[in-house]
């Protein structure tokens, strides 16, 4: 197993609107957007070379900055056996298909307590356009 790629950096801000407004500036698009407007994926409309953005308002309690970063695998069930086997690393679930987002994913937590995700599109995702 080994990572191929970046899938998307999950980040939560203060004001969604004001973060999506910045990065359009380095342009990005949103793509689409879930829980009424709460999060919002952004991508630099670019399938030969994506950059995916997610941003999540900020919630009492949450810690603004990065949530977690995603990273590409061939399978993410897979990946996660092998880590498994391996030993070392506890995994927060089984691997699953995120209705929203349309991925598969699995996740757990770096050393420092950065949450790193494994990920794999396998669905369209329920997500909406934004405008």
């Amino acid at each position: 197993m080994k990572f191929v790629g970046v899938d998307h950096i999950d980040m939560i801000v203060k004001d969604i609107s004001k973060s999506i407004e910045y990065y359009r500036k380095f342009g990005m698009q949103v793509e689409g957007t879930v829980d009424n407007g709460k999060t919002v994926f952004l991508w630099n409309g670019d399938s030969d070379h994506p950059v995916r953005i997610e941003l999540h308002q900020q919630r009492e309690g949450e810690t603004l900055g990065i949530d977690h970063l995603s990273f590409q695998v061939d399978d993410p069930v897979q990946a996660q056996k092998e880590v498994e086997f391996l030993g070392g690393v506890d995994f927060l679930f089984e691997p699953f298909e995120n209705e929203q987002s349309g991925r598969t994913i699995s996740n757990s937590y770096d050393p420092d307590g950065v949450q790193i995700q494994m990920a794999r599109q396998t669905g369209t995702g329920t997500y909406k356009n934004w405008e």
